[in-house]
């Protein structure tokens, strides 16, 4: 059996990345969803270094064994070269229930879904979770500033945030990912 410190890094980033989506786009009982992994991001989420595909794809049948009494018969596919994982209803159902209490995202998002939030919006929903934030301005093509908690047990993803004038819009990020753009 392999490690189970990565498969749950896996299935705590699948169920993030999901509620998140739910929570953009509206929880739809009976519904599947569909997210896509690089093989670089699964060998850091997964503590790997497999170098082809196809060696992820044969470990990943552990892993779908791990999650299987949570997520009911999820799918991992390659599609293009990227890893497409599809948790069928019964796990986006136990998702949905198990994060309804994630209230920092859940606003986060309500904010941001308004299309005419600002900075200064977004600053006072992170101050009403903690504090003990950081807000940088960064240079960068992708986005003009990046938020996150220092205690990442509040929330692990940096917000990297770019306003123009069509509005704001963000990325949430993992550190792996964010470093991997600043070095683009």
């Amino acid at each position: 059996m392999a490690d189970t410190t990565g498969f749950k890094d896996l299935e705590e980033n699948i169920e993030t990345t999901i509620y998140e989506g739910l929570l953009k786009l509206g929880y739809q009982n009976n519904e599947s969803f569909s997210i896509y992994y690089d093989l670089d991001l699964l060998n850091y989420l997964l503590g790997t270094s497999f170098e082809t595909n196809e060696e992820c794809l044969n470990y990943l049948k552990g892993f779908i064994t791990f999650v299987n009494e949570r997520y009911v018969n999820l799918r991992i596919d390659l599609e293009r070269k990227r890893f497409r994982v599809t948790v069928p209803w019964e796990g986006i159902s136990y998702i949905y229930r198990k994060n309804e209490n994630n209230l920092f995202l859940k606003e986060l998002i309500q904010t941001v879904n308004t299309h005419s939030f600002t900075l200064l919006d977004i600053l006072d929903v992170f101050r009403r979770y903690s504090e003990d934030y950081i807000c940088e301005e960064i240079d960068n093509s992708e986005f003009q500033y990046v938020i996150y908690f220092k205690d990442n047990t509040v929330d692990k993803f940096k917000y990297c945030f770019t306003f123009d004038q069509m509005g704001g819009y963000y990325h949430r990020l993992l550190d792996f990912s964010y470093n991997k753009i600043l070095q683009e």
